[in-house]
């Protein structure tokens, strides 16, 4: 059950040609050097145990989505601890100056807006991934459409009506959730 030399060149060419892009992603997404090495290393390796069930020709937009993901599921699950200096404030008393409730809650609003947002993009992906790859990359990694379009290897009108597909399906699906979450 070895890797045959082809793979192995193909995933190194693979690994040079991107490299850099994956890094400058998550590091982009993390804000932490440290922790954009870390995401590079798993995300290739996700690519290599993977390999056989990832599509070549849009590799380049799954590792860039992949450490964007990454970095951002990274962030938010390290957002919740705060470092003792950043408890106390300059104050006399030393006490903090927003009220615990009211950091809960913009806590707790940030949270469910993050959960909206992976459970759309996981339903995406399953329901079709060429539009979530569409959108992720448009609208997530902020990449020109013509870019984009290119990199999918289809025409701009084409770019267009995938996104406008997609967007018209999350809209019909989590309509409701979104607009919930806009009165909190």
């Amino acid at each position: 059950m070895g890797v045959n030399s082809d793979e192995n060149d193909r995933y190194t060419e693979l690994y040079n040609a991107n490299v850099n892009a994956v890094y400058k992603t998550a590091l982009h997404y993390s804000g932490n050097q440290h922790t954009a090495e870390e995401i590079v290393q798993e995300v290739f390796y996700k690519l290599y145990i993977n390999r056989k069930n990832i599509n070549i020709d849009a590799v380049n937009s799954w590792l860039l989505t992949t450490a964007k993901r990454m970095a951002l599921n990274y962030k938010r699950d390290f957002s919740r601890e705060v470092p003792a200096e950043e408890i106390y404030d300059d104050t006399e008393n030393g006490m903090c100056t927003e009220s615990p409730e009211e950091e809960f809650i913009v806590n707790l609003y940030h949270s469910e807006c993050q959960e909206l947002l992976d459970r759309i993009l996981d339903e995406l992906y399953r329901v079709n991934t060429r539009w979530y790859d569409a959108i992720t990359i448009t609208y997530l990694l902020e990449k020109p459409q013509k870019e984009v379009a290119e990199s999918m290897k289809v025409s701009l009108e084409v770019l267009h009506s995938m996104l406008y597909r997609a967007k018209k399906w999350i809209q019909k699906n989590y309509k409701e959730e979104y607009e919930r979450l806009k009165r909190l």
